[in-house]
């Protein structure tokens, strides 16, 4: 077991799950990450670093994906106009 001061790496296995998160979920887990987890309170510190290290990876994949929705089409281009730009 990996204790939060032993300062191996976790050569644990890696488990792989599918999870179903809503739009609003993402933006809240977003804005977590953006705050660096700042107000969210679990005591247990190995528990702690496993649930921002879950949300981190859910932030970051759907970062990766930003252009798509959850039914697979993209959303609209936020790059500037050819007309806009100098």
């Amino acid at each position: 077991m990996l204790k939060s001061d032993d300062k191996r790496s976790d050569e644990s296995p890696v488990m792989h799950y599918n999870v179903k998160v809503s739009q609003r979920d993402l933006d809240e887990i977003k804005h977590l990450v953006d705050r660096n987890f700042t107000g969210m309170t679990i005591a247990w510190l190995p528990v702690s670093l496993a649930v921002t290290k879950v949300l981190q990876q859910i932030n970051d994949q759907d970062e990766e994906l930003d252009n798509y929705d959850n039914d697979g089409t993209r959303y609209p281009s936020h790059a500037p106009e050819p007309e806009d730009i100098d």
